[in-house]
């Protein structure tokens, strides 16, 4: 009987304890950067916010946009990556992080951009900014007009690198700065650029690696950015993909390279633990009629899953509705026929197409006609 009682006594602490290390696990990561976002890109959702719209310093986060103009232009067969760059002076005397360019040196528009994008090169990210715009004050300016017409407007550039600090007029905040990397990492060619991990530098017979280590490091990491100056401190802008759910991570101000990248994978790892799926891809929400199909009563499902970052069961309560497009014959499946609308607390959070399950063919005109006539009748009683 008392060995009975101390099993029981030994067990109990163990759930207790067990619950002890389960909290610990789940506990939300000390962040002691001064702005942080983390960022849903599939839903368009601030899941947690610090000093989100304080404007700050961003460092070399600035190159996000010199690489992205640059890749615009490339896009728009206005440059090439081929083209051949003449270093300035100006460019070679850039100081901070560099690949050593000297005056008069020839690169392509490639290397150039490998080496904005992977060594945070300054003197690259200038030789490009003066070959696209004829100085690196124009091209700053067409910097912050782009980023003013993608609805960035706690953003402005005054120089190509990030060198510059807000007492300069260098600066945007940690949720335009998500925002601003979600439309720069649906462009292929830049996310090709971020996401390399090392490049041959021939023109310097030198390898070049990305700065970002957790591209190495933690599962699902495709780019996107880091940066360090003083009035900055340590930034890091991270994009990650898992199970089909992207998310971006924006840290700056850290006071360490080290913390900056750890509290970067931890705010991940966190934010991923906490991805709670409401609805899986492929299940019917609806049958839709489609009185000129051959087979004309389909199942529209869903063309994703709904899946939310939980935190706090803060998503509990949500509500979803659907709509179902007027569509006529012939429908392939996997057409979209209709859309998902998720509420949370009356507020549209989300929408997920839903897609056909059938085909429906085309059914012959006195099918078509029948049909109708008992859709009619149906409808009728």
């Amino acid at each position: 009987m008392m060995r009975a009682k101390k099993l029981m006594a030994v067990f109990f602490l163990l759930v207790i304890f067990s619950c002890i290390i389960s909290s610990i696990s789940r506990a939300f990561p000390d962040v002691s950067a001064v702005a942080v976002v983390i960022y849903d890109p599939d839903f368009d959702l601030v899941i947690y916010e610090k000093n989100a719209a304080q404007r700050r310093s961003i460092a070399s986060l600035t190159k996000i946009m010199t690489i992205l103009y640059v890749c615009e232009l490339i896009q728009a067969d206005v440059i090439s990556l081929d083209d051949i760059v003449t270093a300035s002076a100006n460019a070679a005397e850039r100081g901070g992080t560099e690949i050593k360019i000297k005056s008069g040196e020839k690169f392509t528009v490639e290397e150039l951009l490998y080496a904005a994008a992977l060594a945070s090169a300054n003197d690259a990210a200038v030789a490009l900014a003066e070959y696209t715009a004829g100085s690196e004050k124009e091209f700053a300016g067409l910097m912050t007009k782009r980023a003013w017409e993608l609805g960035l407007t706690d953003t402005n550039f005054v120089d190509a690198t990030g060198l510059l600090s807000i007492y300069s007029g260098n600066y945007s905040t940690a949720y335009e700065m998500a925002l601003l990397s979600q439309f720069a990492m649906e462009n292929e060619l830049f996310k090709h650029f971020v996401s390399t991990k090392e490049y041959e530098l021939k023109s310097k017979g030198r390898t070049i690696t990305n700065s970002n280590v957790l591209l190495d490091k933690v599962d699902g990491v495709n780019g996107i950015k880091t940066g360090a100056t003083t009035p900055a401190g340590h930034t890091l802008i991270t994009s990650v993909e898992r199970n089909e759910r992207r998310l971006i991570i924006v840290v700056l101000g850290a006071p360490s390279r080290e913390i900056r990248n750890s509290q970067s994978e931890e705010l991940v790892e966190y934010t991923y633990s906490h991805l709670q799926v409401f609805i899986p891809k492929g299940e019917v929400i609806s049958k839709m009629n489609v009185p000129d199909g051959l087979t004309h009563l389909i199942d529209a499902v869903m063309d994703r899953e709904l899946s939310l970052f939980n935190f706090n069961d803060r998503y509990t309560d949500i509500e979803t509705k659907y709509q179902l497009l007027d569509k006529r014959a012939p429908i392939e499946k996997g057409d979209k026929v209709g859309e998902l609308i998720v509420l949370h607390q009356n507020e549209k959070i989300a929408s997920i197409d839903l897609i056909a399950g059938q085909n429906t063919g085309l059914a012959s005109f006195l099918r078509r006609l029948w049909n109708r006539l008992v859709q009619f009748f149906m409808d009728l009683f």
